[in-house]
């Protein structure tokens, strides 16, 4: 098979972002950051999760103001310039750590991540249309599988490198390297994909107005039954991913472990994630997002069950045994981008593409800021009173999952 200019480009973006993620990821090294300074739980899981609902938070508005713009590339092009900015000056924040005052540090670091991270939902919108109008349907599973597969080999191998440098430099040189690193790779990502071709489609004459626009949600909700069942579900895994930030966190207060850890847990979960894409990936393509998204739900339940096995067994207190539920999070959490995303692709009209996409994201924004309650939750009562909660999600999850329909075989 001949593969695109935009494929290939697409493909090479989602590689450098999933290694600028893994260098400074919201499961990972974020969280390990912000819990070295400051004690709030609460902060921890904010960091941990402002990355997914900043992406998702201010898509209804911009899909409103772009949807009848035949090109929508200068969009996401002018979002990319406001997010390199952001991390570079994330960068050289933390780069100057050592001589600033925590409580000024936490507040400038969360304005510029908050900036960062609504400059990716901006560029949001135009990224998706871009890839729904030139990759087509039965081949969008090979391409977010070939981004995440090759994305998880980079970041496998950057969890060694994220080892080597947490255990070698000093705090918060190490870090600060790593946002260096970062701020790199996020660079080259935006103008890999600057540089695609946009393809023209037929769009709406004129733009709707935003209070007209506002009531296509409830009926969107009321009268497109698989649009509503697709934000049943990924609410319920919005919930069980309140937890991510924290099973780091547990490991090292649990068994005492260095900051180095950090890498190796990281690279584990990335070998689940290249490990899934494969399967991921041919489930979509020959089958459909459907039995994505129920397998997903399905493995979405591994990891805080052995949370839970390994908290009340003192023998399995090591790091090969946390290893595994790393390795799980990267299963569930590449078929949850992977099955999501083109689940939400197919069964959105050309069209109204930015509509459909607009509202399920600006839904979601909030459910994905969970990690901050959960926080909260481990604060007022306990880490397993959190992993309780998710199990139940992830249970509820299967169960709305398997009431989908699959849109291609209703084409």
């Amino acid at each position: 098979m001949r593969y695109s200019r935009t494929f290939i480009l697409g493909v090479a973006n989602g590689v450098l972002f999933n290694l600028a993620e893994a260098l400074i990821g919201g499961t990972t090294v974020l969280p390990t950051f912000i819990s070295n300074v400051t004690s709030s739980k609460v902060l921890v899981g904010l960091s941990g999760t402002m990355g997914n609902a900043g992406w998702f938070m201010p898509q209804l508005l911009v899909a409103n103001l772009i949807e009848h713009l035949k090109r929508k590339k200068p969009i996401y092009v002018w979002a990319g310039l406001v997010r390199i900015v952001a991390i570079w000056g994330i960068a050289i924040l933390v780069a100057s750590l050592a001589r600033s005052s925590i409580a000024y540090f936490v507040t400038i670091f969360f304005i510029l991540y908050s900036i960062y991270c609504l400059a990716a939902g901006v560029a949001g919108i135009p990224f998706m249309d871009i890839v729904a109008k030139s990759v087509r349907s039965e081949n969008r599973g090979t391409f977010f599988g070939a981004r995440l597969f090759f994305g998880g080999i980079a970041s496998a191998l950057a969890g060694i490198y994220v080892r080597n440098i947490l255990t070698v430099k000093p705090f918060p040189e190490n870090f600060a390297l790593l946002f260096i690193t970062a701020a790199g790779v996020v660079t080259a990502a935006i103008v890999v994909f600057s540089l695609v071709s946009e393809p023209e489609v037929t769009v709406p004459e004129r733009r709707m107005p935003f209070k007209q626009f506002l009531l296509r949600g409830p009926f969107l909700l009321k009268n497109v039954k698989s649009y509503r069942m697709l934000l049943v579900v990924r609410v319920l895994l919005g919930v069980w991913g309140m937890a991510l930030p924290f099973y780091v966190i547990y490991a090292r207060e649990l068994m005492g472990l260095q900051a180095g850890a950090v890498g190796i847990f990281l690279s584990i979960q990335m070998v689940g994630a290249i490990l899934s894409n494969i399967l991921w990936g041919l489930l979509s393509d020959r089958i459909g997002n459907k039995i994505v998204l129920v397998l997903v739900s399905a493995v979405a339940l591994i990891s805080p069950i052995l949370t839970f096995l390994i908290a009340f067994c003192p023998p399995l207190h090591t790091t090969r045994c946390f290893g595994f539920i790393f390795f799980f999070l990267g299963f569930a959490l590449s078929g949850i981008r992977l099955g999501y995303t083109n689940y939400m692709l197919d069964v959105s009209p050309e069209t109204e593409r930015p509509t459909y996409l607009g509202f399920m994201n600006t839904f979601l924004a909030p459910v994905l800021l969970l990690s901050s309650l959960g926080g909260l939750i481990i604060e007022k009562t306990s880490y397993e009173v959190l992993f309780s909660i998710v199990i139940i999600a992830a249970v509820a999850a299967l169960v709305f999952s398997l009431q989908l329909e699959e849109p291609r075989s209703r084409e």
